[in-house]
């Protein structure tokens, strides 16, 4: 790992990759690696699970890459059948990213997007600052437009905190989905259903939705989510954003070498609801220049 930018305390050690922001080690008291990691350079089939990367600047998928702003339709790339997933092949999980400033401690890291890129408008800039305090570790993700734009970033770690997991999520609600994975416009409450994590339980490995949280004013971080693993550590997961895609890895590829097999590891993706720009009743993902985007999500190991 030739080109990892280091931020510790005391207690948590966390690495960064410049391209695609990319999260590659978080080590708590001197352990092994809490998330799953491969070079994708060495391993290109890593690409495409997007690990430890941000990815955007419009988040999960959307239906026939369709998005439409005020009276002008956008088409985004079509890079799963006809929908577009994290915006497409050349989102900003693959792109450089730079350094904006780099303390013991703190990491900021900027991203930039020409008018028209992932099919979208607007001059964007994005923004990732990472901190460490403790044994918690807080991204504020930011991100500003020229035009009037969609945007929804989201981290995407695979955590693996053993071999087993246990997930709760304070979410009463989840977004059902149709054959195409996308949401059918449906809130359905989660009674009865495999997408109830109100109580501490284990995660089905072919999980790939989004629960709707349980918080009072959208833009206040709350504690949403408690992963236990098997292995004795715990993540508490609080955010300031409306959803948690919860997938349980069921297609991650087999890397030689790496723990990394399908249902190795859990992402928890704190973001707005997926193809909320073409679902009125969802959380709006709109930004302009006048309200630029913030998201922040604070990982806390035990």
């Amino acid at each position: 790992m030739s080109d990892v930018l280091t931020i510790s305390s005391a207690a948590l050690k966390v690495q960064f990759a410049l391209n695609g922001a990319r999260m590659r080690g978080v080590f708590l008291n001197g352990g092994e690696n809490l998330i799953l990691d491969a070079d994708p350079e060495e391993h290109p089939e890593w690409v495409g699970s997007y690990g430890g990367t941000i990815v955007g600047p419009l988040a999960n998928r959307v239906r026939d890459g369709r998005v439409v702003i005020g009276d002008t339709a956008h088409q985004m790339p079509q890079n799963e059948g006809s929908t577009c997933l994290h915006s497409g092949p050349d989102g900003v999980h693959v792109r450089p990213w730079t350094v904006v400033a780099h303390a013991p401690s703190s990491l900021t890291l900027a991203c930039d997007l020409p008018d028209g890129a992932c099919g979208l408008p607007g001059e964007r800039h994005l923004e990732t600052h990472c901190e460490i305090s403790g044994s918690s570790l807080v991204l504020t993700l930011t991100g500003t437009t020229s035009r009037p734009t969609a945007m929804a970033l989201a981290h995407h770690p695979y955590w693996r905190l053993g071999t087993q997991h246990r997930l709760r999520v304070a979410a009463s609600r989840y977004l059902p989905k149709d054959e195409l994975n996308l949401p059918t416009g449906d809130i359905k409450d989660v009674t009865g259903t495999p997408y109830d994590f109100r109580t501490s339980r284990a995660i089905p490995r072919d999980i790939d939705h989004c629960l709707c949280l349980n918080q009072s004013s959208m833009g206040k971080l709350s504690s949403v989510a408690t992963l236990d693993g098997s292995g004795g550590t715990s993540l508490d997961i609080a955010t300031t954003e409306p959803g948690l895609q919860v997938y349980g890895g069921a297609f991650l590829p087999t890397i030689a070498g790496t723990p990394i097999a399908p249902g190795a590891g859990i992402a928890l993706e704190p973001q707005g609801w997926p193809d909320a720009i073409n679902n009125s009743g969802f959380p709006s993902v709109l930004i302009t220049p006048d309200a630029p985007y913030r998201q922040i999500t604070r990982y806390t190991l035990r």
